[in-house]
């Protein structure tokens, strides 16, 4: 293959802020609408089980077309698909916005879901192709800190936006945004990206593996977040399970046999691996599922409005960008599987703490366990990711940080659904078909809603701290 890369250091820059933007972008889309979501439900008159579906939408088409993309970009080639990526995220993004049904604004959220798959998968590989190597970790390093920045804004923002404008806003604001840097990757990515190059035999995407996992993770999504209202029992729940368990396992199937799979389950004969992602997809449904229900627990039982709640949710963003560096440095000297086992550890007793804590006057039992998190996961994902990169071969991490990134948002998908399942048992069947209003159901049936949830929480972060245990000890063999 011949050298891509780029000479000129101001390209370099321009090429890395561009693709930092878009990951932005990308990852600011999922925080700022869940501060939303309260305000959202109200609006159609819809119930949290409804409402969790503008969140669904996004990441299963998100988890399940984020693998393909890199290899459309090898195809095609990057500047075309990445503009793609900036238009169908652009349309999706206005859509959203007017949308006057909540059907409307799912479908149009799928939109942006494939347009946020584009930006985050092709843009890593145009830093991995493009830039030299002396450059890479500088760019990955500022990657890291765009996607960062986006879990950092994205609830305060929300909740600005929110309360001062609408919740249309939360998604228009994107339109004139991803125009001007849709304009810019035009300027600033080179034009041989355009020309052919990289349309390589070894370049075919596993379109199967992902229609079967989109579909197959729907059907499961739907069954779960549908058996409380359709009866656990019942044929349409039954069969629901059935179809998903049947798709899920043409997909293994698939997988193991495609030449080129979207997802490589070769790497989970690496015992610690296997542990380690494992690990990581229940510790991520624990983080979603939080994310997910916070708000309504902050509008909903608290009374606070969306933008002061935004600012009680921040509070994990800022521990965490100050607490995670600390801890970067301490994995340099204590072992990263020990830090992942402490990580989980911590947070599995942070559930425990808001469980008995969630019917306590006043936020500051929320802001505790929002810190408390944070501290926890900043224990936990760098470490994490770190061992992992330990275990796999270096000529397969480039596929193994794919593979570890699907399972990552596989874990917020179930989480989100599983906790917004727990939550809305409790809510009596007149009033689970229609928005939450604080007049509308008693405190003491929400707070047992929370509960059940976060008792979930604990019961998938001691998932985790057993997962992690088992990853350090396969890995010490």
């Amino acid at each position: 293959m011949a050298d891509n890369t780029i000479a000129s250091i101001s390209q370099q820059r321009w090429i890395t802020i561009t693709v930092a933007f878009a990951a932005f972008m990308v990852v600011l889309d999922d925080y700022i609408v869940n501060i939303s979501l309260p305000t959202i439900a109200h609006y159609f008159n819809v119930s949290t089980g409804s409402v969790v579906y503008v969140t669904l939408a996004y990441l299963l088409v998100l988890s399940s077309t984020l693998p393909i993309f890199g290899k459309l970009g090898d195809r095609f080639g990057f500047n075309r698909i990445f503009i793609l990526g900036f238009c169908l995220f652009v349309i999706g993004s206005f859509f959203c916005g007017v949308s006057p049904s909540l059907a409307l604004l799912i479908g149009s959220r799928c939109i942006q879901g494939f347009g946020g798959a584009i930006l985050y998968g092709v843009g890593t590989a145009i830093i991995a192709r493009y830039l030299p190597e002396h450059r890479k970790g500088w760019a990955f390093g500022i990657l890291a800190l765009s996607s960062g920045l986006g879990i950092a804004l994205g609830a305060p923002l929300g909740g600005f936006i929110t309360a001062w404008l609408s919740w249309h806003w939360v998604f228009l604001v994107n339109v004139p945004v991803g125009i001007i840097a849709a304009i810019v990757s035009i300027r600033v990515l080179p034009k041989d990206m355009t020309q052919g190059a990289g349309k390589e035999p070894g370049s075919r995407f596993d379109l199967p593996g992902a229609l079967l996992s989109f579909f197959g993770l729907s059907l499961l999504v739907y069954a779960i977040n549908r058996g409380q209202e359709s009866g656990w029992t019942s044929p349409l729940i039954l069969s629901l399970f059935a179809a998903a368990a049947l798709l899920l396992a043409i997909f293994f199937v698939w997988e193991k046999r495609c030449p080129e799979p979207m997802l490589d389950l070769s790497l989970f004969q690496l015992g610690a691996f296997k542990y380690a992602a494992l690990a990581m997809f229940a510790a991520f449904a624990l983080y979603a599922g939080n994310n997910f229900l916070m708000p309504f627990y902050l509008m909903l039982v608290k009374g606070l409005t969306p933008n002061v709640a935004g600012l009680v949710i921040m509070v994990y963003s800022v521990v965490y960008v100050i607490v995670s560096p600390f801890m970067g440095r301490l994995s340099d000297r204590i072992k990263p599987g020990t830090l992942c086992s402490s990580g989980m550890a911590s947070a599995t007793l942070a559930c425990v703490f808001l469980i008995f804590a969630l019917a306590r006057p006043g936020i500051l039992p929320a802001i505790i366990f929002m810190a408390w998190m944070a501290i926890s996961y900043a224990s936990f994902i760098a470490p994490n990711n770190n061992q992992v990169m330990s275990i796999v071969p270096q000529e397969r991490q480039g596929i193994a940080s794919a593979v570890y990134r699907t399972v990552q948002h596989l874990g917020m998908i179930i989480g989100v659904a599983l906790f917004e399942t727990l939550f809305s048992s409790v809510i009596p069947h007149a009033q689970a078909e229609t928005s939450l209003t604080r007049a509308a159901i008693p405190t003491e049936v929400l707070l047992g809603g929370f509960r059940n949830a976060y008792i979930l929480g604990a019961v998938i972060g001691g998932l985790a701290l057993w997962l992690s245990v088992m990853a350090r000890q396969k890995n010490q063999k």
